[in-house]
Protein backbone atom coordinates (compact mmCIF):
# COMPACT_ATOMS: atom_id res chain seq x y z
CA UNK A 1 0.00 0.00 0.00
CA UNK A 2 3.18 2.07 0.39
CA UNK A 3 4.13 1.97 -2.28
CA UNK A 4 1.06 2.94 -4.30
CA UNK A 5 0.55 5.84 -1.99
CA UNK A 6 4.12 6.95 -3.36
CA UNK A 7 3.41 6.24 -6.93
CA UNK A 8 0.40 8.52 -6.63
CA UNK A 9 2.30 11.46 -4.98
CA UNK A 10 5.18 11.08 -7.76
CA UNK A 11 2.35 11.04 -10.21
CA UNK A 12 0.50 14.39 -8.80
CA UNK A 13 4.14 15.72 -8.41
CA UNK A 14 4.57 15.63 -12.09
CA UNK A 15 1.99 16.27 -13.60
CA UNK A 16 0.55 19.41 -11.50
CA UNK A 17 -2.42 17.69 -10.81
CA UNK A 18 -3.54 17.39 -7.54
CA UNK A 19 -4.32 13.37 -6.49
CA UNK A 20 -7.73 14.47 -4.96
CA UNK A 21 -8.88 15.65 -8.69
CA UNK A 22 -7.80 12.59 -10.20
CA UNK A 23 -8.58 10.03 -7.06
CA UNK A 24 -12.65 11.79 -7.46
CA UNK A 25 -13.03 10.24 -10.76
CA UNK A 26 -11.48 6.34 -10.37
CA UNK A 27 -14.70 4.99 -8.68
CA UNK A 28 -15.35 2.69 -11.96
CA UNK A 29 -13.34 0.49 -14.28
CA UNK A 30 -9.90 1.60 -13.63
CA UNK A 31 -9.74 2.05 -10.00
CA UNK A 32 -6.54 4.03 -8.55
CA UNK A 33 -4.74 1.61 -10.90
CA UNK A 34 -4.96 3.82 -13.11
CA UNK A 35 -2.12 6.07 -11.21
CA UNK A 36 0.55 3.58 -11.33
CA UNK A 37 0.09 3.45 -15.00
CA UNK A 38 0.15 8.02 -15.42
CA UNK A 39 3.88 7.28 -13.28
CA UNK A 40 4.57 4.39 -16.04
CA UNK A 41 3.61 6.30 -18.76
CA UNK A 42 5.44 8.87 -18.03
CA UNK A 43 8.92 6.69 -17.59
CA UNK A 44 7.71 5.63 -21.22
CA UNK A 45 7.80 9.50 -22.81
CA UNK A 46 11.54 9.73 -21.14
CA UNK A 47 12.41 6.19 -22.82
CA UNK A 48 10.89 8.01 -26.21
CA UNK A 49 12.64 11.20 -25.98
CA UNK A 50 15.90 10.28 -24.14
CA UNK A 51 16.65 6.63 -25.10
CA UNK A 52 16.54 3.87 -22.84
CA UNK A 53 18.46 3.63 -19.36
CA UNK A 54 21.15 1.28 -19.18
CA UNK A 55 23.82 0.59 -16.45
CA UNK A 56 27.72 -0.13 -16.11
CA UNK A 57 28.67 -3.36 -14.91
CA UNK A 58 31.33 -3.53 -11.83
CA UNK A 59 33.57 -0.76 -10.17
CA UNK A 60 35.27 1.04 -13.40
CA UNK A 61 38.38 2.73 -12.75
CA UNK A 62 37.87 5.03 -16.25
CA UNK A 63 34.94 7.28 -17.15
CA UNK A 64 32.58 5.19 -19.47
CA UNK A 65 30.69 6.33 -22.33
CA UNK A 66 27.46 7.54 -21.76
CA UNK A 67 25.85 6.72 -25.10
CA UNK A 68 21.89 6.22 -25.82
CA UNK A 69 20.70 5.35 -28.85
CA UNK A 70 17.18 6.46 -30.00
CA UNK A 71 16.44 3.40 -31.97
CA UNK A 72 13.02 2.77 -30.52
CA UNK A 73 12.25 6.54 -31.06
CA UNK A 74 13.19 6.11 -34.51
CA UNK A 75 11.35 2.91 -35.06
CA UNK A 76 8.06 4.24 -34.15
CA UNK A 77 8.10 7.45 -36.11
CA UNK A 78 8.73 5.19 -39.09
CA UNK A 79 5.30 3.10 -37.94
CA UNK A 80 3.52 6.58 -37.63
CA UNK A 81 4.35 7.88 -40.80
CA UNK A 82 3.84 5.10 -42.47
CA UNK A 83 0.34 4.96 -41.12
CA UNK A 84 -0.83 8.37 -41.40
CA UNK A 85 1.56 10.45 -43.68
CA UNK A 86 -0.96 10.08 -45.94
CA UNK A 87 -4.41 11.38 -44.08
CA UNK A 88 -6.89 8.05 -44.31
CA UNK A 89 -9.80 9.56 -46.44
CA UNK A 90 -13.51 10.52 -45.55
CA UNK A 91 -16.28 9.59 -47.62
CA UNK A 92 -19.82 9.93 -47.14
CA UNK A 93 -22.18 7.13 -48.80
CA UNK A 94 -25.86 8.38 -49.06
CA UNK A 95 -28.65 5.96 -49.03
CA UNK A 96 -29.76 5.65 -52.48
CA UNK A 97 -33.26 4.25 -52.16
CA UNK A 98 -36.49 5.66 -53.43
CA UNK A 99 -37.29 7.53 -56.58
CA UNK A 100 -35.68 9.30 -58.99
CA UNK A 101 -36.16 12.67 -57.33
CA UNK A 102 -35.58 11.25 -54.01
CA UNK A 103 -32.12 10.03 -55.11
CA UNK A 104 -30.89 13.23 -56.88
CA UNK A 105 -32.00 14.95 -53.37
CA UNK A 106 -30.34 12.35 -51.52
CA UNK A 107 -26.70 12.62 -53.93
CA UNK A 108 -26.78 16.58 -53.19
CA UNK A 109 -27.51 15.89 -49.31
CA UNK A 110 -24.02 13.79 -50.06
CA UNK A 111 -22.00 16.46 -51.29
CA UNK A 112 -22.97 19.21 -48.49
CA UNK A 113 -22.35 16.11 -45.75
CA UNK A 114 -19.28 15.74 -47.39
CA UNK A 115 -18.19 19.26 -48.06
CA UNK A 116 -18.90 19.97 -44.27
CA UNK A 117 -16.72 17.02 -43.01
CA UNK A 118 -13.71 17.92 -45.28
CA UNK A 119 -14.07 21.64 -44.24
CA UNK A 120 -14.29 20.90 -40.64
CA UNK A 121 -11.46 18.35 -40.66
CA UNK A 122 -9.25 21.01 -42.83
CA UNK A 123 -10.29 23.75 -40.37
CA UNK A 124 -8.84 21.68 -37.47
CA UNK A 125 -5.43 21.07 -39.02
CA UNK A 126 -6.03 17.50 -38.80
CA UNK A 127 -3.59 15.64 -40.80
CA UNK A 128 -1.06 16.99 -38.54
CA UNK A 129 -3.17 16.31 -34.93
CA UNK A 130 -3.45 12.64 -36.27
CA UNK A 131 0.10 12.27 -36.87
CA UNK A 132 1.01 13.24 -33.35
CA UNK A 133 -2.25 11.65 -31.98
CA UNK A 134 -0.97 7.96 -33.40
CA UNK A 135 2.54 8.88 -31.57
CA UNK A 136 1.23 9.61 -28.77
CA UNK A 137 -0.85 6.45 -28.78
CA UNK A 138 1.67 4.18 -29.41
CA UNK A 139 4.19 5.67 -26.37
CA UNK A 140 0.84 6.19 -23.93
CA UNK A 141 -1.06 3.37 -24.45
CA UNK A 142 -4.24 5.11 -25.39
CA UNK A 143 -5.66 8.40 -26.82
CA UNK A 144 -8.99 10.24 -26.62
CA UNK A 145 -10.32 11.57 -29.25
CA UNK A 146 -12.65 14.66 -28.29
CA UNK A 147 -15.20 16.86 -30.46
CA UNK A 148 -16.66 19.96 -29.53
CA UNK A 149 -19.14 21.84 -30.82
CA UNK A 150 -20.37 25.78 -30.05
CA UNK A 151 -22.80 27.82 -32.27
CA UNK A 152 -20.49 30.64 -31.48
CA UNK A 153 -16.79 29.28 -32.13
CA UNK A 154 -17.50 26.07 -34.68
CA UNK A 155 -16.42 22.71 -34.16
CA UNK A 156 -13.45 21.66 -32.28
CA UNK A 157 -11.50 18.32 -32.81
CA UNK A 158 -8.57 17.35 -30.46
CA UNK A 159 -6.60 14.57 -29.23
CA UNK A 160 -5.61 13.48 -25.79
CA UNK A 161 -2.61 11.68 -24.64
CA UNK A 162 -3.78 9.24 -21.97
CA UNK A 163 -1.92 11.68 -19.14
CA UNK A 164 -4.69 14.19 -19.76
CA UNK A 165 -7.75 11.96 -18.85
CA UNK A 166 -9.84 9.08 -17.26
CA UNK A 167 -12.61 7.61 -18.36
CA UNK A 168 -15.16 4.69 -17.55
CA UNK A 169 -17.24 2.70 -20.27
CA UNK A 170 -20.23 0.68 -20.49
CA UNK A 171 -19.54 -3.18 -18.93
CA UNK A 172 -21.51 -4.71 -21.67
CA UNK A 173 -19.71 -2.61 -24.51
CA UNK A 174 -15.97 -1.13 -24.10
CA UNK A 175 -16.49 1.12 -27.00
CA UNK A 176 -19.32 2.93 -25.32
CA UNK A 177 -18.63 5.23 -22.77
CA UNK A 178 -20.39 6.79 -19.84
CA UNK A 179 -17.86 9.28 -18.79
CA UNK A 180 -14.42 10.44 -19.67
CA UNK A 181 -13.30 13.07 -17.66
CA UNK A 182 -9.79 15.81 -19.07
CA UNK A 183 -7.34 17.52 -16.98
CA UNK A 184 -4.22 19.49 -17.84
CA UNK A 185 -2.74 22.15 -16.46
CA UNK A 186 -3.21 25.86 -17.48
CA UNK A 187 0.00 27.02 -16.06
CA UNK A 188 3.43 26.28 -14.23
CA UNK A 189 3.43 28.00 -11.34
CA UNK A 190 5.33 26.72 -8.51
CA UNK A 191 3.37 27.33 -5.50
CA UNK A 192 0.57 24.98 -5.58
CA UNK A 193 -2.00 28.47 -4.37
CA UNK A 194 -1.40 29.94 -7.95
CA UNK A 195 -1.65 26.61 -10.35
CA UNK A 196 -4.54 26.57 -12.27
CA UNK A 197 -5.99 22.77 -13.62
CA UNK A 198 -8.90 22.71 -15.87
CA UNK A 199 -11.03 20.03 -15.97
CA UNK A 200 -13.81 19.20 -18.26
CA UNK A 201 -15.83 16.31 -17.70
CA UNK A 202 -18.80 14.00 -19.85
CA UNK A 203 -21.02 11.74 -18.36
CA UNK A 204 -24.18 10.09 -19.42
CA UNK A 205 -27.49 10.14 -17.20
CA UNK A 206 -30.54 8.64 -18.28
CA UNK A 207 -30.15 8.38 -21.73
CA UNK A 208 -28.89 12.15 -22.17
CA UNK A 209 -24.96 13.26 -22.37
CA UNK A 210 -24.45 15.89 -19.80
CA UNK A 211 -20.84 18.01 -18.96
CA UNK A 212 -19.39 20.69 -16.93
CA UNK A 213 -15.77 22.46 -16.90
CA UNK A 214 -14.29 24.14 -13.57
CA UNK A 215 -11.19 25.48 -12.73
CA UNK A 216 -8.79 24.34 -9.73
CA UNK A 217 -5.91 25.30 -8.01
CA UNK A 218 -3.06 23.08 -6.86
CA UNK A 219 -4.30 21.67 -3.79
CA UNK A 220 -7.94 20.50 -5.42
CA UNK A 221 -10.14 23.45 -4.48
CA UNK A 222 -12.29 25.13 -6.79
CA UNK A 223 -11.70 28.14 -8.19
CA UNK A 224 -13.82 29.13 -11.37
CA UNK A 225 -17.29 27.37 -12.21
CA UNK A 226 -16.75 27.93 -16.26
CA UNK A 227 -19.92 26.33 -16.76
CA UNK A 228 -22.16 24.22 -14.58
CA UNK A 229 -23.36 20.72 -15.13
CA UNK A 230 -25.35 21.36 -18.38
CA UNK A 231 -27.30 19.09 -21.14
CA UNK A 232 -25.92 18.48 -24.05
CA UNK A 233 -28.40 17.70 -27.09
CA UNK A 234 -26.38 14.27 -27.45
CA UNK A 235 -27.31 11.00 -26.66
CA UNK A 236 -23.74 10.02 -26.96
CA UNK A 237 -20.45 11.52 -25.38
CA UNK A 238 -18.64 12.92 -28.38
CA UNK A 239 -15.41 11.72 -27.67
CA UNK A 240 -13.51 7.84 -28.45
CA UNK A 241 -10.55 6.93 -25.98
CA UNK A 242 -8.59 4.48 -28.94
CA UNK A 243 -6.46 1.67 -27.02
CA UNK A 244 -3.00 0.38 -28.55
CA UNK A 245 -3.12 -3.02 -28.71
CA UNK A 246 -4.21 -5.02 -26.10
CA UNK A 247 -6.22 -7.96 -25.24
CA UNK A 248 -10.12 -8.29 -24.78
CA UNK A 249 -11.55 -6.12 -22.65
CA UNK A 250 -8.15 -4.04 -21.95
CA UNK A 251 -9.28 -0.69 -20.99
CA UNK A 252 -5.05 0.41 -20.99
CA UNK A 253 -3.65 -0.54 -23.86
CA UNK A 254 0.41 -1.57 -24.54
CA UNK A 255 2.77 0.62 -25.43
CA UNK A 256 5.12 0.39 -28.25
CA UNK A 257 8.32 0.90 -26.41
CA UNK A 258 7.71 -1.93 -23.80
CA UNK A 259 8.69 -4.37 -26.35
CA UNK A 260 11.88 -2.84 -28.12
CA UNK A 261 13.37 -0.70 -24.60
CA UNK A 262 15.21 -4.02 -23.06
CA UNK A 263 16.68 -4.52 -26.59
CA UNK A 264 17.75 -0.67 -27.26
CA UNK A 265 19.25 -0.93 -23.14
CA UNK A 266 21.54 -3.23 -24.61
CA UNK A 267 22.42 -2.04 -28.11
CA UNK A 268 23.11 1.45 -26.31
CA UNK A 269 25.52 -0.66 -23.57
CA UNK A 270 27.31 -2.79 -25.92
CA UNK A 271 27.58 0.16 -28.20
CA UNK A 272 29.31 2.01 -25.40
CA UNK A 273 31.34 -0.53 -24.71
CA UNK A 274 32.52 -1.01 -28.21
CA UNK A 275 33.51 2.78 -27.92
CA UNK A 276 35.64 2.65 -24.73
CA UNK A 277 37.21 -0.07 -26.56
CA UNK A 278 38.18 1.96 -28.72
CA UNK A 279 39.17 4.72 -26.47
CA UNK A 280 41.56 2.55 -24.54
CA UNK A 281 42.96 1.46 -28.20
CA UNK A 282 43.61 4.82 -28.71
CA UNK A 283 45.21 5.49 -25.26
CA UNK A 284 47.40 2.56 -24.63
CA UNK A 285 48.66 2.42 -21.27
CA UNK A 286 52.41 2.83 -21.56
CA UNK A 287 55.33 1.42 -18.74
CA UNK A 288 59.12 2.19 -18.29
CA UNK A 289 61.73 -0.51 -17.07
CA UNK A 290 64.59 1.03 -15.31
CA UNK A 291 63.90 4.68 -16.01
CA UNK A 292 65.50 7.21 -13.20
CA UNK A 293 62.08 9.12 -11.79
CA UNK A 294 62.85 12.34 -12.98
CA UNK A 295 63.32 11.28 -16.77
CA UNK A 296 59.79 10.35 -16.69
CA UNK A 297 58.02 13.42 -15.10
CA UNK A 298 55.90 15.30 -17.89
CA UNK A 299 56.02 12.42 -20.56
CA UNK A 300 54.17 13.85 -23.46
CA UNK A 301 52.21 11.40 -25.23
CA UNK A 302 51.00 13.52 -28.08
CA UNK A 303 51.77 12.08 -31.78
CA UNK A 304 55.55 12.43 -32.77
CA UNK A 305 56.67 12.72 -28.99
CA UNK A 306 60.19 11.84 -28.23
CA UNK A 307 60.90 10.43 -24.94
CA UNK A 308 64.50 10.46 -23.80
CA UNK A 309 64.79 8.57 -20.46
CA UNK A 310 67.60 7.61 -18.59
CA UNK A 311 68.34 4.80 -16.38
CA UNK A 312 67.61 4.32 -12.83
CA UNK A 313 71.24 4.92 -11.41
CA UNK A 314 69.98 2.71 -8.38
CA UNK A 315 69.94 -0.20 -10.85
CA UNK A 316 72.42 -2.77 -11.18
CA UNK A 317 75.20 -0.99 -13.87
CA UNK A 318 73.99 -3.51 -16.56
CA UNK A 319 70.60 -2.35 -16.79
CA UNK A 320 68.86 0.25 -19.25
CA UNK A 321 65.66 2.19 -19.44
CA UNK A 322 62.71 0.13 -21.41
CA UNK A 323 59.47 1.75 -22.51
CA UNK A 324 56.55 -0.17 -23.20
CA UNK A 325 52.46 -0.85 -23.76
CA UNK A 326 49.99 -2.81 -22.04
CA UNK A 327 47.73 -4.17 -24.06
CA UNK A 328 44.18 -2.97 -24.02
CA UNK A 329 41.99 -5.37 -21.51
CA UNK A 330 39.45 -4.13 -23.62
CA UNK A 331 39.26 -5.28 -27.23
CA UNK A 332 36.91 -5.45 -30.09
CA UNK A 333 35.30 -8.68 -31.26
CA UNK A 334 34.24 -9.42 -34.32
CA UNK A 335 31.22 -11.15 -32.85
CA UNK A 336 29.97 -8.02 -31.08
CA UNK A 337 29.14 -6.42 -34.61
CA UNK A 338 27.16 -9.48 -35.13
CA UNK A 339 25.34 -9.54 -32.21
CA UNK A 340 24.38 -5.37 -32.65
CA UNK A 341 23.41 -6.42 -35.97
CA UNK A 342 20.74 -9.38 -34.15
CA UNK A 343 19.24 -6.60 -31.70
CA UNK A 344 18.88 -3.96 -33.90
CA UNK A 345 16.75 -6.66 -36.44
CA UNK A 346 15.24 -7.69 -33.98
CA UNK A 347 13.63 -4.35 -33.13
CA UNK A 348 12.69 -3.67 -36.60
CA UNK A 349 11.08 -7.03 -36.41
CA UNK A 350 9.04 -6.31 -33.31
CA UNK A 351 7.69 -3.24 -34.93
CA UNK A 352 7.33 -5.39 -38.35
CA UNK A 353 9.44 -2.36 -40.05
CA UNK A 354 11.68 -3.27 -43.17
CA UNK A 355 15.22 -3.02 -42.16
CA UNK A 356 15.88 -2.19 -45.54
CA UNK A 357 17.90 0.99 -46.43
CA UNK A 358 16.50 3.47 -50.07
CA UNK A 359 19.85 2.64 -51.69
CA UNK A 360 19.16 -1.21 -51.33
CA UNK A 361 15.39 -0.75 -52.18
CA UNK A 362 16.66 1.07 -55.93
CA UNK A 363 18.48 -2.72 -56.66
CA UNK A 364 15.07 -4.91 -55.85
CA UNK A 365 12.20 -2.67 -56.63
CA UNK A 366 11.10 -3.17 -60.23
CA UNK A 367 7.25 -2.61 -59.35
CA UNK A 368 4.57 -2.00 -56.87
CA UNK A 369 3.91 -5.62 -56.10
CA UNK A 370 7.58 -5.56 -55.42
CA UNK A 371 7.50 -3.13 -53.21
CA UNK A 372 3.95 -4.42 -50.95
CA UNK A 373 6.21 -7.74 -50.73
CA UNK A 374 8.68 -6.29 -48.74
CA UNK A 375 6.34 -4.18 -46.81
CA UNK A 376 4.31 -6.84 -46.20
CA UNK A 377 4.06 -7.63 -42.69
CA UNK A 378 4.11 -3.51 -41.59
CA UNK A 379 1.02 -2.87 -43.76
CA UNK A 380 -0.68 -5.81 -41.71
CA UNK A 381 0.57 -4.39 -38.23
CA UNK A 382 -0.94 -1.18 -39.70
CA UNK A 383 -4.11 -2.94 -40.79
CA UNK A 384 -4.44 -4.20 -37.81
CA UNK A 385 -3.98 -0.40 -35.70
CA UNK A 386 -6.81 0.47 -38.03
CA UNK A 387 -9.21 -1.82 -36.78
CA UNK A 388 -9.29 0.50 -33.64
CA UNK A 389 -8.38 3.68 -35.49
CA UNK A 390 -11.10 3.12 -38.12
CA UNK A 391 -14.38 3.24 -36.03
CA UNK A 392 -13.14 6.50 -34.15
CA UNK A 393 -12.74 8.29 -37.24
CA UNK A 394 -15.82 6.88 -38.48
CA UNK A 395 -17.73 8.44 -34.83
CA UNK A 396 -15.98 11.63 -36.01
CA UNK A 397 -17.81 11.60 -39.07
CA UNK A 398 -20.99 11.18 -36.91
CA UNK A 399 -20.02 13.47 -34.52
CA UNK A 400 -19.62 16.51 -37.25
CA UNK A 401 -23.02 15.54 -38.96
CA UNK A 402 -25.27 15.16 -36.17
CA UNK A 403 -23.36 17.58 -34.17
CA UNK A 404 -24.72 20.58 -36.86
CA UNK A 405 -27.75 18.81 -36.81
CA UNK A 406 -27.60 19.83 -33.33
CA UNK A 407 -26.13 23.26 -33.39
CA UNK A 408 -27.19 24.01 -36.85
CA UNK A 409 -25.42 27.60 -36.55
CA UNK A 410 -22.46 25.80 -35.97
CA UNK A 411 -22.40 24.61 -39.63
CA UNK A 412 -22.40 28.13 -41.06
CA UNK A 413 -18.54 28.17 -40.36
CA UNK A 414 -17.94 25.40 -42.84
CA UNK A 415 -20.87 25.28 -45.11
CA UNK A 416 -23.38 27.74 -47.20
CA UNK A 417 -26.16 25.79 -46.85
CA UNK A 418 -28.82 23.95 -44.37
CA UNK A 419 -27.70 20.69 -43.71
CA UNK A 420 -30.54 18.29 -45.59
CA UNK A 421 -32.07 15.60 -43.96
CA UNK A 422 -30.56 12.08 -45.50
CA UNK A 423 -29.15 8.37 -44.67
CA UNK A 424 -25.94 8.12 -44.77
CA UNK A 425 -22.67 6.37 -43.33
CA UNK A 426 -18.94 6.88 -42.80
CA UNK A 427 -16.69 5.38 -44.47
CA UNK A 428 -12.92 5.67 -43.66
CA UNK A 429 -9.90 4.25 -46.17
CA UNK A 430 -6.80 4.30 -45.12
CA UNK A 431 -3.84 4.79 -47.55
CA UNK A 432 -0.16 4.04 -47.23
CA UNK A 433 3.02 5.71 -48.35
CA UNK A 434 4.40 3.43 -50.59
CA UNK A 435 7.08 5.76 -53.02
CA UNK A 436 7.52 3.54 -56.28
CA UNK A 437 3.99 2.46 -56.35
CA UNK A 438 2.57 5.87 -56.55
CA UNK A 439 3.10 6.10 -59.86
CA UNK A 440 1.20 2.75 -60.87
CA UNK A 441 -1.66 4.44 -58.77
CA UNK A 442 -1.48 7.51 -60.59
CA UNK A 443 -1.63 5.78 -64.10
CA UNK A 444 -4.19 3.68 -62.95
CA UNK A 445 -6.44 6.87 -61.77
CA UNK A 446 -5.71 8.22 -64.77
CA UNK A 447 -6.93 5.00 -66.71
CA UNK A 448 -10.54 5.77 -64.72
CA UNK A 449 -10.60 9.50 -65.44
CA UNK A 450 -10.28 8.31 -69.08
CA UNK A 451 -12.73 6.01 -68.76
CA UNK A 452 -15.16 8.26 -66.69
CA UNK A 453 -15.38 6.03 -63.88
CA UNK A 454 -13.35 8.57 -61.51
CA UNK A 455 -13.73 12.63 -62.13
CA UNK A 456 -11.09 15.20 -62.97
CA UNK A 457 -12.11 16.92 -59.91
CA UNK A 458 -11.26 13.64 -57.52
CA UNK A 459 -8.10 13.08 -59.24
CA UNK A 460 -6.20 16.79 -58.83
CA UNK A 461 -7.83 16.90 -55.13
CA UNK A 462 -6.09 13.05 -54.45
CA UNK A 463 -2.75 14.03 -55.93
CA UNK A 464 -2.49 17.30 -56.50
CA UNK A 465 -3.76 18.33 -52.89
CA UNK A 466 -5.96 21.00 -54.23
CA UNK A 467 -9.13 22.65 -52.79
CA UNK A 468 -12.70 22.50 -53.82
CA UNK A 469 -12.52 25.96 -54.71
CA UNK A 470 -8.79 25.71 -56.76
CA UNK A 471 -9.90 22.54 -58.34
CA UNK A 472 -12.72 24.43 -60.36
CA UNK A 473 -10.46 27.40 -61.28
CA UNK A 474 -8.05 25.08 -62.53
CA UNK A 475 -11.14 23.41 -64.60
CA UNK A 476 -12.27 26.76 -65.70
CA UNK A 477 -8.80 27.53 -66.69
CA UNK A 478 -7.87 24.88 -68.72
CA UNK A 479 -11.73 25.11 -70.28
CA UNK A 480 -10.86 28.73 -71.27
CA UNK A 481 -7.22 27.53 -72.77
CA UNK A 482 -9.02 24.93 -74.78
CA UNK A 483 -11.44 26.87 -76.09
CA UNK A 484 -9.09 29.39 -77.20
CA UNK A 485 -7.61 27.07 -79.25
CA UNK A 486 -10.60 25.73 -80.88
CA UNK A 487 -11.76 28.95 -81.96
CA UNK A 488 -8.69 29.82 -83.26
CA UNK A 489 -9.14 26.89 -85.78
CA UNK A 490 -13.07 27.86 -86.42
CA UNK A 491 -13.07 31.52 -86.62
CA UNK A 492 -15.26 32.11 -83.92
CA UNK A 493 -15.14 35.98 -82.66
CA UNK A 494 -16.02 34.98 -78.96
CA UNK A 495 -16.33 32.24 -76.70
CA UNK A 496 -20.04 30.43 -75.17
CA UNK A 497 -19.73 27.57 -73.92
CA UNK A 498 -23.49 26.74 -73.67
CA UNK A 499 -24.69 23.79 -72.00
CA UNK A 500 -21.83 21.39 -72.81
CA UNK A 501 -19.75 19.91 -69.67
CA UNK A 502 -16.82 22.27 -69.61
CA UNK A 503 -14.70 19.34 -68.53
CA UNK A 504 -15.65 17.40 -71.53
CA UNK A 505 -17.60 14.74 -69.63
CA UNK A 506 -21.21 15.18 -69.16
CA UNK A 507 -22.37 15.07 -65.21
CA UNK A 508 -18.83 14.57 -64.12
CA UNK A 509 -17.36 16.38 -60.90
CA UNK A 510 -16.25 19.95 -61.22
CA UNK A 511 -19.08 20.68 -63.66
CA UNK A 512 -19.45 24.54 -64.90
CA UNK A 513 -21.08 25.83 -67.66
CA UNK A 514 -22.02 29.94 -68.85
CA UNK A 515 -22.48 31.48 -65.27
CA UNK A 516 -18.92 30.06 -64.09
CA UNK A 517 -17.14 32.53 -67.00
CA UNK A 518 -19.04 35.53 -68.11
CA UNK A 519 -18.06 38.46 -69.53
CA UNK A 520 -15.09 36.46 -71.04
CA UNK A 521 -14.59 37.69 -75.12
CA UNK A 522 -11.95 37.17 -77.57
CA UNK A 523 -11.42 39.30 -80.39
CA UNK A 524 -12.73 39.25 -83.56
CA UNK A 525 -9.73 38.69 -85.82
CA UNK A 526 -8.62 35.48 -83.70
CA UNK A 527 -5.74 33.56 -85.58
CA UNK A 528 -4.14 30.52 -84.78
CA UNK A 529 -0.73 31.98 -84.45
CA UNK A 530 -2.16 35.28 -82.24
CA UNK A 531 -4.36 32.50 -80.52
CA UNK A 532 -1.37 30.83 -79.64
CA UNK A 533 0.46 33.71 -78.20
CA UNK A 534 -2.59 34.48 -76.18
CA UNK A 535 -2.36 31.38 -74.29
CA UNK A 536 1.16 31.76 -74.09
CA UNK A 537 0.80 34.69 -72.18
CA UNK A 538 -2.08 32.90 -69.98
CA UNK A 539 0.31 29.97 -69.27
CA UNK A 540 2.95 32.79 -67.97
CA UNK A 541 0.78 35.17 -65.70
CA UNK A 542 0.75 37.94 -68.01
Amino acid sequence: MADKLQASVDVTRLLNIPTSIIKAELEGLYGTNVLEDMYEVIRLYNVYEHGAPYSQEGQLDYTPADLRYKTTRSLLDKEVRFLFSKSPDFYVDIDLSGNKEEREAAKDAGTIYQTLIDNVLEENGFKNALLKAAKDCFISKRVALMFNINEDSGIQVSFLPSLEFVYDVDPNNSNILTKIVAFYGLNNEKAKVNQRIYKKKYWMQNGLCYYSENVYNGMGQLVEEIQPDTQTRFTFIPAWVIVNDGLTGDLIGVSEISQLEDYESWYSRLSAADMDAERKGMNPIRYTVDASPESTKGLSISAGAFWDLSSDQNRASDTYAQVGVLDSPMSYSSALGTTLDRIKNTMYEQCAVPNVSPEALKGVVSSGKTLKAIYWDLIVRCDEKMLAWRPALQFLGKCIIEGVRLYPKAGQFYIDEALPDAGYTIRVDNQYSLPEDEQEEKQTDLAEVTAQTMSRKSYMKKWRNLTDDEVEEELRQIALERQILEDSYTGDTGVDFGEEDSTGAEGEEGDFGDDDIEDTELPSDVSVEKALKELEGLLNGV
